[in-house]
């Protein structure tokens, strides 16, 4: 095994046990997986606890879902990893999570409202798209997530009943939309607890969309040069070198968009 499979494998590990200790996947709950090569994917194996998994312990599979290496079975989510990779291949990297949030308003019939929250534009263009009910593990289930995510704008998908999947160029970016996500539908929840949310101002919803072209545009720049999806090789646009950012510096300027939208509609 190579350095490179080995960090890959190690990213993985990670990712899952922050998510893990976030509470986002209990037990033997979740799956990640990330591109390896042209057809080969690395994946979580099944039954085993996320938040103790070791590098040796990732599953290594093809596209058509044949296990190549590994002393453990692969999630029995695989069609649901192969389908967003199939839908999307400017994407290198699929976490799925039950953040109990979110999965709770699926489970009560509720979705998470447009023009609320500011990160939730920011962030995800204003939508957390919902996949209807199918049974996990099931190939129903990876066809309703890939009638979703095929659309590009749309970085995470709700899944009715089940839980949250989210792409990434890597899995840290992966896990990342994950956390943003359970955190917007918490202060919705707790909102609804205190009377209710307010909506945001509609002059003010023109500038966050614009704000999110820009942050989607930027990550292209910050995540690029770790994605090894063929797709993600060719530069969608030339990008000159210090026009570069790294992470702090992108949430950063979220941080201060987000600040700046909210006293303007106070």
């Amino acid at each position: 095994m190579n350095a490179f499979e080995w960090n890959l494998r190690n990213n993985i590990c990670e990712a899952a046990r922050r998510l893990y200790a976030a509470g986002f996947m209990s037990g033997s709950d979740g799956n990640l997986s990330t591109i390896l090569g042209p057809n080969e994917v690395l994946i979580t194996p099944s039954r085993l606890c996320k938040g103790f998994l070791s590098p040796d312990q990732i599953v290594k599979i093809d596209r058509q879902g044949n296990q190549l290496s590994g002393d453990y079975p692969p999630t029995v989510e695989v069609a649901m990893h192969l389908a967003a990779y199939d839908a999307r291949p400017d994407i290198c990297s699929v976490a799925h999570c039950h953040p109990p949030v979110l999965v709770a308003f699926t489970v009560a019939g509720l979705s998470l409202p447009s023009n609320v929250l500011p990160e939730i534009e920011v962030m995800f263009g204003g939508k957390i798209p919902l996949a209807p009910y199918a049974a996990p593990g099931t190939q129903l289930l990876a066809d309703s997530v890939r009638s979703q995510i095929k659309e590009r704008e749309n970085a995470v998908v709700l899944m009715d009943h089940h839980g949250l999947l989210a792409v990434g160029r890597d899995i840290f970016q992966a896990a990342i939309r994950v956390e943003h996500a359970e955190a917007a539908a918490k202060v919705i929840y707790y909102a609804r607890q205190l009377g209710g949310e307010k909506p945001l101002a509609p002059d003010s919803l023109e500038k966050l969309h614009q704000t999110h072209q820009k942050i989607v545009e930027m990550e292209a720049g910050v995540y690029s040069g770790y994605c090894h999806a063929e797709e993600c090789q060719l530069p969608s646009q030339p990008q000159e070198t210090d026009s570069k950012i790294n992470d702090s510096d992108l949430t950063q300027i979220v941080r201060r968009v987000i600040e700046e939208t909210l006293k303007a509609t106070q």
